[in-house]
């Protein structure tokens, strides 16, 4: 078991994670783990991340170890950078010496929940008693692709996990009630959202620039895609109401930047039988915030047209960039933004819906920017990291405390 003889205000933690800084094109997960993990080394906590060598596509990130930003981390090589990128991680050694490694550890945080680095953790956090944290990033409901492999996971290993964890982590309130709904205690849920840096984009830009690097005419309305191209994010649906913007303002343009998930080809064919591809531009993947910034600052109409999103981030760093913004009902932090009146909501899959909001923002700037303006003011309170990081400290706390409390009684 853990030795807790140190400072009882110094937390080891050991973080198991698919991916880490610099593996943006992974999405927000990755950010969240960093911006949390830079804060608590910050604030004197010993923390190692143990991962796998996946950064993208095409490459991998060195393996052994390192320090990124204060961070220790050890990376273990991937079967397959592929099978990765797919979202199958199967890092080669990664559970030898596991279960000794987290003896050494106060807690263990897992993120993501159906992963091989959880099945490697399983036995030495049953072996030894370890308190930990799972923390699925919106990853609880089988359906949503490979159900079948999911279900069987879940027979084997996921239903252990979740069973005997010490605390579960939602996001939102969303993923609160899919813990509930398998029939799991509410006394070990806890709802943090993911938080932001809210002093990302505090920088001045050249838009300018940037619409002329990608063809964006000046003067003309441009509605914003900025996140994965992929099935769940829904770009299929924003398209579609584009279709129908254009039919009202011919001059609109819409602006897709991310990375190619799968749906790039699909998207293209979409264009092509509508019969919009003048008015469409695909910039790829924007790593850097000084180029999100710009592409933010660019729109007069962001959208997520997620058909599931757990919580959401792109909203909120559109927020930050005083971006108006608009969500869909499936995502999870679209309630708070919509009661906060800082961002605008359409149902999934109303085409002609999105089509009237997205009007009404570049037909009414003054309003859109003035929300937006707003919603940049509420993302500072709500969303900031270092406020979030107190609450994640205080559940690191309250667990190895349980636990320490527990073996007491185990040993009397």
């Amino acid at each position: 078991m853990a030795n807790n003889s140190h400072n009882l205000d110094r937390f080891r933690i050991l973080h198991i994670v698919p991916y880490f800084n610099p593996a943006w094109a992974y999405g927000g997960p990755v950010r969240v783990a960093y911006e949390l993990n830079k804060r608590l080394v910050e604030r004197g906590h010993d923390v190692l991340i143990y991962t796998t060598d996946a950064l993208d596509s095409e490459q991998r990130s060195p393996a052994g170890e390192q320090t990124v930003d204060g961070v220790k981390v050890l990376r273990v090589r991937n079967f397959s950078n592929k099978l990765a990128w797919n979202r199958l991680f199967i890092p080669e050694g990664f559970g030898f010496g596991l279960p000794h490694l987290m003896r050494n550890f106060d807690v263990i945080h897992l993120h993501e929940f159906r992963t091989l680095q959880n099945v490697y953790a399983l036995p030495g956090l049953e072996s030894y008693n370890l308190p930990y944290i799972v923390m699925p990033q919106g990853g609880l409901p089988p359906e949503l692709r490979r159900t079948a492999l999911k279900q069987v996971y879940d027979a084997f290993y996921g239903g252990r996990l979740l069973r005997h964890a010490s605390r579960l982590h939602a996001l939102t309130e969303m993923e609160k009630q899919q813990y509930l709904s398998m029939n799991l205690s509410p006394d070990r849920i806890i709802i943090i959202p993911n938080g932001i840096d809210v002093t990302a984009f505090d920088f001045e830009v050249d838009v300018a620039a940037f619409k002329r690097q990608h063809d964006i005419p000046e003067g003309q309305p441009v509605v914003g895609f900025l996140a994965r191209l992929s099935p769940i994010k829904g770009p299929e649906f924003l398209i579609d109401a584009f279709a129908q913007v254009l039919a009202r303002r011919p001059d609109a343009i819409l602006v897709m930047v991310g990375p190619d998930d799968g749906s790039l080809g699909e998207l293209q064919a979409q264009i092509a039988r509508l019969g919009i591809g003048k008015a469409v531009r695909f910039i790829g993947y924007v790593g850097n915030n000084e180029d999100k910034a710009a592409a933010y600052r660019s729109f007069d109409s962001y959208v997520l047209p997620s058909r599931y999103e757990i919580q959401g981030i792109t909203p909120l760093e559109a927020l930050l960039n005083e971006t108006p913004t608009i969500t869909t009902d499936r995502c999870g932090s679209t309630t708070q933004l919509v009661n906060a009146d800082i961002a605008r909501a359409v149902t999934f899959g109303d085409v002609a819906g999105l089509a009237d909001c997205i009007l009404d923002m570049i037909n009414n700037p003054d309003a859109a920017r003035a929300q937006a303006k707003r919603g940049r003011d509420y993302v500072i309170r709500n969303f900031n990291w270092d406020t979030l990081v107190d609450q994640w400290i205080e559940v690191y706390r309250t667990i190895i405390a349980e636990a320490a409390t527990r073996r007491r009684s185990d040993s009397a």
